[in-house]
């Protein structure tokens, strides 16, 4: 396959990972920025304390789905397994700094989520329950997001060695910008003063 249609993909991938649900939900029902409420963050967490929790599970619906659009898409082409993982990388990017929100976008787990789940659904499970087991036993979202994606790369380690480089790129990328994406909730929960869940709705101030 024409190398160029490999960057074709990694551009159309960053582009879609662009389409920011909290954003675009939030502005078509109130028509407010999501990134002036809240933490400030372009993410589902954002929207679940600011808005609610039926708002919040579109914007997971829509950031997870096109994660997996791109992995499927670029698998349905085609395209070699390094490509594949490329396109996964590329639409988180696109989520944590797209261009047409001067960079300012989610934390990129949703994305991230939908994303992986499509590459290997079975080291995906894995990391989800590590993370809902973190997530529940200390009521911290940050802490659950971050534990599950963080041993994506180990849980694949753990399950196919270095048979599938592509693979373990993707998750260590994935593992690296989740901690950089968190960097303020690691300092909070290193301060002791981050937030645990709340379902219920909070008004905007």
């Amino acid at each position: 396959m024409n190398p160029w249609y490999g960057v074709l993909l990694i551009i159309v991938s960053y582009l879609i990972g662009n389409l920011d649900f909290a954003y675009i939900l939030v502005k078509k029902k109130k028509n407010v920025d999501i990134r002036n409420y809240g933490s400030g963050n372009a993410g589902m967490t954002n929207v679940l304390r600011t808005q609610g929790g039926a708002m919040a599970f579109w914007v997971f619906v829509g950031d997870a789905a096109k994660g997996a659009f791109c992995v499927w898409a670029a698998r349905a082409f085609g395209f070699s397994e390094w490509w594949v993982a490329g396109a996964g990388m590329a639409v988180i990017a696109g989520h944590n700094w797209p261009v047409f929100l001067h960079f300012r976008g989610g934390k990129g787990v949703s994305t991230t989520i939908g994303a992986f789940l499509m590459y290997d659904w079975f080291c995906g499970i894995f990391g989800i329950l590590i993370g809902l087991v973190f997530m529940l036993s200390t009521k911290i979202m940050s802490v659950g997001s971050m534990t599950g994606i963080v041993a994506v790369p180990f849980v694949v380690l753990i399950v196919h060695h270095l048979s599938r480089p592509p693979e373990l790129v993707f998750a260590i990328f994935m593992a690296v910008s989740v901690l950089w994406q968190h960097r303020a909730n690691i300092v909070r929960l290193k301060n002791g003063n981050e937030n645990k869940l709340n379902f219920g709705k909070k008004k905007d101030k």
